[in-house]
């Protein structure tokens, strides 16, 4: 029977609010709890009632009669026995057992199984090395003469068979994008992000499979030092926590395993089974990080990890934790995986620490909420725009200076679209678009890391071309393979010189004197695609009146639409939508209508600034 529905609660005045901080914690894990069963339920339920991308294919190549699967499991043909780790059927060459020996993956000799109309319905296995996709080591005759979908079910419904069908139908070797791998594997749920390489053997009528796990999520040791930030990961279907090594340092958790112990030696050391999924790498649990919190932050602490446990947001929070004898101002954000999912599946967690900041961005928010007593209507706005945009916009100090964002989703869902506004303690506006590549829920979780990194590094004392390098070494060195562009600029209040950097993204429009045009600027690759990239600075001077407008591609690409055409449009309706209104929220709304539609194939996104 599924569990009860966890619903976050609505008010600070929880029992478990107001509870002792370790009675808080227990009922807060109770909650923990509930939620990882029914995540382990729903992948349970999916596994199981999954089908097939494709029913039945047929291939180019139909091959030649099936070989039997029967008869004891023995090396034939070979002057040498094949390694102790891998098992081939008799019958095949005597090379296959070698190449399954070396390959450092999980590996598999796949024979289609045809309907008689000839279409594939599913694959025999005739040759496994002992490295298994899942956390649970098997021997490699566990799995010869059966059908892939008896041995793995969980491959029909993580994508797999889409790629095993392509090499078919293309005769050479297809890598596969990352594949999210989840599992029963007698009776655990096991889960593992994976890559691979599958090629036909054209000769044989085979399939060799190679898969590879994705390397975790990962900063360079330069932009988690500088900036004191770290990132986590808490899978709920599998139950592990997965740190980098910023939040290590920042709670204070042990490290995990020298990077130079080879695979075999960490398995030593950890006492996990031989896989070729990371060994496990819990650190520390929910009561283990608890404890660490003041007790003054814990009623909210353990509020907000209700909201995330129930599928939701945590956009900005600040609290204190004692790391030892130490003190730490922590600043945090965290958000549910897949937005918005009835259950979540993982929790992401972002966090810097502040320690040292704390009075200068006390003097900042003072000042911030002095002038928005004295602005009643802007702080109206204000709130209005909080309410109604996700991520909420910040409230900005400068009477003369209005900002507004909206984000229309593609017809297909959400995407890699992401914006950041947020005024820094020293007095500058920091202004972002960003978008990930791809689409669906892994360009939305790529998004909010990238976001993310983005709200850590913007407190470092950096340009915005520096800030869009430490971005991209995030993009880089996240182990991914993808890519993103994006606008990072600064807009400094005195001067109202707006300062930007441009990877590989559209140039943001300014409107001045009912005149709207792209700005003349320098652009620098795509973030992700090398390391250490060096991004020019761009510099426009902004006056009274100006409306400019940052965006991403979506808004200017159409179907049947080149991107000149599309920019043109862009700038006739930055024309129409700046003569109807002397603010943010009027041009983005106008905007909207005016160009965007459900229909769209990719998401977009529009932030406006306005200066009066």
């Amino acid at each position: 029977m599924e569990a009860t529905s966890v619903q976050p609660d609505p008010t600070p005045g929880s029992e478990a609010a107001t509870a002792a901080p370790e009675q808080a914690l227990r009922e807060l894990n109770q909650v923990a709890l509930r939620t990882v069963a029914r995540a382990r339920h729903h992948a349970r339920i999916r596994i199981a009632g999954g089908t097939p991308a494709h029913p039945a294919h047929t291939s180019r190549s139909q091959g030649g009669p099936g070989r039997p699967t029967a008869g004891p499991f023995a090396y034939d043909g070979a002057e040498t026995a094949p390694p102790s780790d891998v098992a081939v059927l008799p019958g095949l060459p005597s090379w296959m057992p070698a190449v399954l020996g070396v390959l450092r993956g999980s590996s598999t000799l796949l024979r289609p199984e045809r309907a008689p109309d000839g279409t594939v319905r599913d694959f025999i296995v005739v040759g496994a090395n002992h490295f298994e996709l899942s956390g649970v080591e098997r021997g490699s005759y566990d799995f010869l003469g059966k059908r892939l979908s008896e041995t793995r079910p969980g491959i029909r419904t993580s994508g797999m068979y889409d790629v095993y069908f392509a090499a078919l139908d293309s005769g050479g070797p297809v890598s596969s994008d990352t594949i999210d791998y989840i599992d029963i594997i007698e009776g655990v749920l096991q889960r593992a992000r994976l890559r691979g390489t599958v090629t036909l053997l054209p000769d044989e009528g085979l399939l060799l499979t190679n898969w590879e796990p994705v390397g975790e999520a990962r900063l360079s040791r330069r932009i988690q030092e500088r900036g004191r930030m770290g990132w986590a990961e808490w899978d709920l279907v599998t139950g592990r926590m997965r740190w980098s090594l910023g939040m290590r340092e920042l709670l204070g958790l042990a490290a995990p395993p020298p990077e130079g112990v080879p695979p075999e030696g960490r398995d030593e050391l950890e006492g996990a089974a031989r896989s070729v999924t990371s060994a496990k790498d819990i650190g520390a649990d929910l009561f283990t990080v608890g404890r660490m919190v003041d007790p003054a932050d814990m009623p909210a602490f353990v509020d907000d990890m209700r909201v995330l446990l129930a599928g939701g947001e945590v956009p900005d929070r600040e609290l204190t934790i004692h790391v030892g004898e130490e003190a730490r101002r922590v600043r945090w954000l965290a958000h549910a995986q897949p937005e918005g999912a009835e259950v979540p599946e993982s929790l992401l967690f972002a966090a810097r620490n502040v320690t040292g900041q704390e009075e200068q961005l006390s003097r900042a928010l003072s000042e911030t909420e002095r002038l928005r007593q004295e602005a009643a209507a802007e702080h109206r706005v204000s709130e209005t725009f909080r309410r109604a945009l996700t991520p909420p916009l910040g409230v900005l100090t400068p009477q003369w200076l209005s900002v507004s964002a909206a984000y229309v989703p593609s017809e297909s869902g959400v995407g890699g679209d992401w914006y950041k506004c947020r005024e820094l303690p020293g007095g500058r506006v920091l202004l972002a678009v960003g978008d990930a590549s791809g689409h669906g829920v892994d360009a939305a979780h790529r998004a909010v890391q990238q976001r993310s990194a983005l709200a850590g590094l913007a407190y470092m004392d950096e340009d915005a071309a520096e800030l869009t390098m430490a971005l991209g070494e995030v993009v880089y060195y996240g182990g991914l393979d993808t890519t993103a562009t994006c606008v990072v600029g600064h807009l400094h209040p005195d001067s109202r010189i707006f300062r930007w950097a441009s990877a590989g993204h559209p140039a943001p429009v300014l409107v001045r004197d009912g005149v709207p045009r792209l700005l003349e600027a320098e652009h620098g690759l795509m973030l992700g695609v090398t390391p250490h990239t060096a991004y020019p600075l761009n510099a426009t001077q902004l006056q009274s009146g100006d409306l400019l407008l940052c965006y991403t591609d979506g808004v200017i690409e159409r179907r049947g639409m080149d991107l000149d055409e599309g920019a043109r449009a862009l700038l006739a309706a930055a024309r129409k939508c700046a003569a109807r209104g002397r603010s943010a929220e009027a041009a983005t709304d106008c905007l909207v209508s005016s160009l965007l539609s459900e229909e769209a194939e990719d998401d977009a996104t529009v932030l406006a600034l306005y200066l009066s």
